[in-house]
């Protein structure tokens, strides 16, 4: 991306805060192209939703706010830029904004937009013509000469009754626009060559307002199907520009739900599709594929005219000659800041009459400048103009550098003004490049002479693709969709509701006719370990009516086991078997034959600093052995009655610091480098402690629970032979249970009254079970018992998950479980570089310490300075350790904020950034670039929400109210006043000793299993004795 021009010289004295402030980022190196928006970039992409919308512009997020509002949010929107909105793209410069595409409100009455704006105070309260080309602008001629205003004021009144006549005379007109004004024009010119200069400016005008390069390609019959909204044609925003609108339009649309840089490469429509008879194969130019059962396409007409064949099958004939009729056009701005103020107060601009002699017969990149419709003063912007361009001048000065633009547009206004008006250099440049945007091609569209030709119109670009049942498979919104409002926002904004109407009227119809809802005994929420274990328990004791609802493409959960063929497996999530005894875990896969004998290590090996020196191994024991007392001595607090209160909101990580700094003390008589070697140790310790548990920052760990975790006794770090996933395929298989993928569920509704039948309870309806399911995709199922095992990240970011809501000390507790992100980076290479019997990598920083404990988010060393987190990432990697399975290959570990921010990158930018990490530890070893990177992605997968659940400070796990227990089952009472368990939670955070552990998550699913076994067996004993 161009950098924006600025210009040193000026700036000194231009007053312009932000620009100072490029201008010394500039100077330092490291200033950044700006970005309208955070990317929300989610690698990790649903396989199959409900609908994909194409395009993030207003019609998208329209769209998707529309479908959301109506109750279908299984959605994806995929966006090819950095940022949404599309060609609206309003820019912060200064106290005020700048808008680079879309510019006013056009018109009142009838407008959307202006509607919603309006209703929420968001219009500007005084009327403006500025920089509209009207009002007190004065007209000049290439020579300088100043068009007097009486001759302008009567071309005017001249130029508005052709169009007037033409509202009744167009519509019979065989000709162009063009021709129409230029013959009506040459009864009435008494100006000659100056009349026919003032008639090419109002051609250029026009040309703004249609987008068109040339009013002989805009066909009279056609001109008037654009309709005007009565009222102000030019509203302007009370502040924040066309923002305003893109924020309330994607406020509801959930990050995970939201994909930037996502361009699309192919649409494959009428395909076979999970959830649907049919829909759409959607392919991103990375390769990823998205299926959904119905996509809604925003890209503007600029890209379809250039990606026809990105469809497959083939467009119907008749959208490609509309495709290829309607007109499409290049409007651009140019903005340009002075120091100060060179014209008039209260001038509304310059308009540049063009010397039709000298007119050349091609624009080019040499000769743009005669195509500028002029310059005028910008909105709420000091020091600014704007000057308006299209066609092939705005697409020439697309070309043109920047800095060129700013030089040649001032030399135009000096060469032009001079000498009435001293124009100094202009300190700042900004030029619009939508015609060269691959993504849109383009500003907006119009009815071209070939549309007329080919009798084609904006409705034919309207029409969805159907399916061999007639269902829309894709629909297509946007401008130029539009009857009457094309080229507007208000007209893209009516575009994405009307076709999310057309796919929520559609789905309401599906819905109207579905079967019955299909009924089980219970309900697991989630296939991971939990899920899988209750669903063994529950067939064990010979509960069979069980159905396991998975909202991704597989099971597991976040154990997450990849073959990588010809040789081992990478564990993207659960890597190692912690311990044995009294590990139901350990249990099956023992039991089964499913261990290796091997034993892998975890921050072990080799402890080297970033300047290549390896660390002492008797420094590296004392530290390791301070910090072991540091861990014990914490984990006596939680059977520490006496001191609880003095406990309470004591963290792990100001105790460990107290703990080490005591200890530092106690050695004074170290040499400085020892004592430099053991404080850069302790800080990779709280690291390391940092991944461990999965959080942000030790500080948020309670010191008062720590001990409640237990260690099994016995080998710890085993490895199944073929990989984690092939217990938990084992444990399935015997528990010969339904399972159904792509089955997110939305609701979970609940009752709090039921009935005793001879088969179970039902609501008072006398019918529905007492739990009622509800998925994503439309699907709904009836259950007398759920059990959710969906992750505590997952929970506390859908508080509306369950109907009614949970119990509130549930609730609370709930919320208050801490929960964060562990990744890990797998570097493969051809051969081991590093050294046989290496045991691991452990990188410890001795200068610019990185501090992930500090309280101050914004510090990010030791000594309190900053880096950008793209540089940063890398320095909370603890270290890389080799993986038993595969003799080349590297494992790194990762957490926190620095992991979220590396699921965000590509597996290439990863793997070059870990391989500058290793070198600059390991200089003298030549270490290529891996040949392949494996990453895990949990905390943007939408359905894990991070890593694991640790206890954080203030927890209420020590609280003792039985209700503040995540074990608690939610109950109705039947008519005698049983309670009954309808729902339950379970997984790794509901574990009160094996919490954030494979073997915590198994064992409280099958612990949680027993309330409804209890009441199960409870029911069929009272059915007994009535018998």
């Amino acid at each position: 991306m161009e950098r924006e021009y600025i210009l040193e010289v000026d700036l000194r004295d231009s007053g312009v805060n932000e620009t100072g402030e490029r201008l010394r980022r500039f100077r330092e190196g490291v200033i950044a192209a700006d970005s309208a928006e955070h990317n929300l970039q989610m690698n990790t992409l649903p396989k199959h939703v409900r609908v994909c919308i194409i395009g993030g512009g207003v019609a998208g997020l329209g769209a998707a706010q529309q479908l959301i509002q109506s109750g279908v949010d299984d959605i994806l929107l995929l966006e090819a830029q950095d940022r949404v909105g599309g060609r609206v793209f309003t820019r912060k410069h200064g106290k005020h904004y700048i808008e680079l595409g879309a510019h006013w409100i056009h018109g009142e009455e009838g407008n959307v937009v202006h509607e919603w704006a309006a209703e929420n105070g968001l219009i500007a309260e005084e009327a403006s013509v500025t920089q509209t080309g009207y009002g007190e602008t004065i007209f000049v001629r290439q020579d300088g000469k100043v068009v007097p205003q009486e001759m302008v004021d009567e071309f005017m009144k001249i130029a508005a009754k052709i169009q007037e006549s033409g509202e009744e005379e167009l519509n019979t007109c065989p000709h162009s626009v063009g021709h129409y004004y230029t013959e009506k024009f040459k009864a009435v010119n008494k100006w000659g060559i100056v009349g026919n200069e003032l008639l090419e400016w109002k051609h250029r005008f026009l040309n703004c307002v249609n987008g068109s390069a040339s009013w002989h390609d805009l066909p009279g019959k056609k001109y008037l199907e654009y309709k005007d909204c009565p009222g102000d044609p030019t509203v302007n925003w009370k502040q924040n520009g066309y923002q305003t609108l893109i924020d309330h339009l994607k406020e509801e649309i959930p990050v995970s739900r939201l994909a930037l840089n996502s361009p699309v490469k192919c649409i494959d429509w009428d395909v076979t599709t999970t959830g649907a008879a049919s829909g759409c194969k959607v392919t991103l130019e990375s390769g990823t594929v998205v299926s959904a059962d119905h996509v809604v396409f925003t890209a503007s007409i600029g890209v379809l005219k250039a990606q026809t064949n990105m469809f497959s099958p083939s467009l119907p004939q008749r959208m490609i000659k509309a495709i290829e009729g309607i007109g499409f056009g290049v409007v651009g701005k140019i903005y340009l800041q002075f120091p100060h103020q060179w014209w008039d107060n209260g001038s509304d601009g310059f308009s540049f009459l063009p010397d039709l002699q000298e007119q050349p017969a091609v624009i080019t990149k040499e000769n743009w400048e005669s195509g500028i419709l002029g310059f005028y003063p910008v909105y709420k912007q000091q020091n600014m103009v704007c000057g308006w361009i299209t066609g092939p001048t705005a697409l020439a000065i697309e070309d043109t550098p920047e800095c060129e633009v700013a030089e040649r547009c001032v030399s135009l206004l000096r060469k032009v003004l001079s000498p009435k008006w001293t124009v100094p250099q202009a300190s700042w440049c900004k030029r619009t490049t939508w015609g060269s945007n691959p993504y849109t091609r383009g500003s907006y569209s119009f009815y071209s002479m070939k549309s007329m030709e080919l009798e084609v119109e904006m409705v034919d670009l309207a029409q969805p693709l159907l399916d061999s049942k007639k269902n829309p498979v894709v629909c297509f919104a946007g401008e130029a969709t539009h009857p009457c409002f094309f080229s507007t926002v208000h007209g893209a904004l009516e575009s994405g509701r009307r076709e999310a109407s057309r796919i929520t009227q559609h789905i309401n119809r599906l819905l109207m006719n579905q079967p019955k809802r299909e009924k089980y005994q219970v309900v697991i929420v989630g296939g991971g370990a939990a899920g899988i274990g209750a669903a063994r328990e529950l067939t064990h004791h010979g509960i069979n009516s069980v159905l396991i609802l998975e909202g991704s493409d597989r099971v597991g959960g976040r154990i997450k086991t990849v073959p990588t063929p010809p040789q081992g497996v990478v564990e993207l999530g659960a890597q190692w078997i912690h311990g044995e005894v009294g590990n139901v875990l350990h249990k099956v896969a023992a039991s089964r034959g499913l261990l290796h004998h091997h034993l892998s290590l975890d921050g072990k090996g080799t402890f080297i600093t970033e300047n290549g020196q390896v660390i002492n191994e008797d420094i590296v024991r004392h530290v390791s052995k301070v910090m072991e007392e540091a861990d014990e001595e914490c984990m006596s607090f939680c059977d520490d009655i006496e001191n609880n209160g003095n406990i309470e909101q004591l963290s792990v990580g100001e105790f460990f610091r107290r703990k080490f700094m005591v200890h530092l003390e106690e050695c004074q008589n170290d040499a400085a480098e020892v004592r430099e070697m053991k404080t850069a140790l302790f800080y990779w310790h709280l690291r390391w402690q940092r991944i461990d548990n999965a959080c942000d920052s030790l500080h948020l760990l309670s010191a008062k629970c720590w001990g409640l975790y237990e260690l099994c006794e016995g080998n710890n770090n085993m490895n199944p032979n073929a990989g984690f996933m092939s217990i938990m395929e084992t444990l399935l298989a015997e528990a010969t249970t339904e399972v159904k993928l792509y089955s997110e569920v939305s609701c979970i509704d609940y009752a709090h009254q039921v009935q005793k039948t001879e088969d179970g309870y039902v609501r008072q309806d006398g019918t529905t079970f007492p739990v009622l399911i509800k998925c994503r995709d439309g699907s709904e199922y009836e259950a007398q018992h759920v059990i959710v095992t969906s992750s505590i990240g997952y929970l506390k970011s859908h508080p509306h998950l369950f109907t009614p809501p949970l119990p509130t000390k549930l609730q609370q507790t709930v919320l208050s479980r801490g929960y964060g992100t562990i990744d890990k980076i797998f570097l493969e290479y051809d051969e081991a570089w590093w050294v046989d019997g290496c045991e691991g990598i452990q990188l410890i920083w001795t200068k610019d310490i990185p501090d992930f404990e500090r309280l101050s988010p914004q510090s990010k060393y030791i000594d309190g300075t900053n880096e950008k987190l793209s540089k940063y990432w890398v320095r909370a990697i603890s270290g890389f350790d080799p993986v038993f399975n595969h003799p080349a290959r590297l494992c790194g570990w990762i957490g926190g904020t620095e992991a979220e921010y590396m699921e965000s990158l590509s597996d290439h930018q990863i793997g070059t950034d870990c391989t500058l990490l290793l070198r600059k530890f390991l200089p003298h070893t030549d270490i290529p670039y891996p040949k392949k990177v494996y990453r895990s992605q949990w905390a943007t997968n939408p359905l894990s929400c991070g890593g694991y659940s640790y206890h954080n400070v203030g927890c209420l796990c020590c609280s003792g109210a039985l209700d503040a227990d995540l074990n608690f089952p939610v109950s109705a009472f039947s008519d005698d006043d049983t309670q009954v368990p309808v729902v339950v939670l379970a997984g790794e955070a509901n574990s009160k000793k094996f919490y954030s552990t494979v073997h915590g998550a198994l064992q409280n699913g099958i612990q949680q299993a027993a309330h409804f076994i209890k009441s199960h067996k409870r029911l069929l004993g009272s059915i007994k004795r009535k018998m």
